[in-house]
């Protein structure tokens, strides 16, 4: 483990920039997650500057377009940005997303789905939906190919991503791929890496367990497949997945055994897990090696579908 990720841990240690488990202001919350955020991105990324960026509005959803190229039928990437279903938006993870653009040649939707507790399950994910939907009837006029789509999302945004792919299959939206960086999966929240993993590395079993109360606040709601995608009844004919996971994670093992379940149930997999990174880990790519190397990583697998 390098020095960089120690100072960012020790960071964590005492700033605790994601912890809600003793919180009830969340706008207080969001402010310091923010003021957090920014800081690890000013520290550990620098802004790629892209041709143009727009905000639009998607069928009642913000989204933001990143495009680099004047050229036609570009493979598009619906991000779904990660943070629990309560923190972040576009702002938070436009570096990730310039940087995405750039690197692979495609425009990039961004996706500002609505926020718990504000709005709850399954707000997000038919935020999110809508959004694809729109981005495949529209996206031509900027450029790109609504048959070469991509969804693409870290943490929540993973969960989204995975979801969307189980949506789009069932109404019969073509979709490339799917890229899951480090996804939420199993609303049980009982894997082992959640206890192994749930304290002093940045995300806390106890703050991913307040993120779930605050989206599904029905517990019977937690596990249906609309927001858990691993209880899914059919995980056959999905889009070429690749899954991201990092060691340090209390939600290690959610990607992995969702990229185990993708595989024996015969969709195209790839899987993997990043030693000595953090969950957070794409938002700070200059933070080690090795999470540079997750964007090379993303690039060689989407050039390869």
């Amino acid at each position: 483990m390098n020095w960089k990720i120690k100072l960012v841990l020790l960071f964590a240690k005492f700033r605790k920039p994601i912890d809600a488990s003793n919180t009830v202001d969340i706008a207080a919350l969001r402010k310091k997650s923010d003021t957090a955020a920014a800081l690890g991105s000013f520290i550990y990324d620098k802004k790629i500057s892209i041709a143009s960026v727009h905000d639009i509005n998607a069928n009642g959803v913000p989204v933001r377009i990143y495009n680099n190229s004047t050229a036609k039928n570009q493979r598009v990437i619906v991000y779904y940005h990660g943070g629990g279903f309560v923190l972040y938006g576009l702002y938070s993870h436009d570096l990730v997303c310039r940087r995405i653009c750039a690197m692979n040649n495609c425009i990039v939707v961004s996706v500002e789905y609505r926020l718990a507790p504000e709005f709850t399950f399954p707000t997000a994910h038919d935020d999110s939906f809508r959004a694809l939907k729109w981005t495949q009837a529209n996206i031509a006029s900027f450029g790109g190919n609504a048959a070469d789509m991509v969804v693409m999302g870290d943490s929540a945004g993973g969960n989204v991503s995975a979801c969307m792919a189980h949506r789009s299959k069932k109404e019969n939206i073509p979709l490339r791929a799917q890229v899951l960086i480090y996804p939420w999966i199993d609303g049980k929240l009982n894997n082992p890496s959640i206890d192994q993993n749930g304290k002093g590395f940045l995300l806390e079993k106890e703050t991913v367990i307040w993120f779930r109360e605050q989206y599904t606040p029905r517990a019977e709601d937690r596990c249906a497949p609309s927001v858990s995608p691993c209880y899914e009844s059919d995980h056959n004919g999905l889009a070429p997945a690749f899954v991201l996971t990092a060691s340090l994670d209390p939600l290690l093992d959610d990607g992995r055994k969702y990229y185990e379940q993708l595989l024996a149930a015969g969709t195209p997999a790839t899987y993997k897990e990043y030693k000595d990174l953090f969950h957070g880990f794409i938002n700070t790519p200059l933070v080690d090696v090795a999470a540079m190397q997750a964007y090379r990583d993303i690039q060689s697998f989407l050039s390869s579908i």
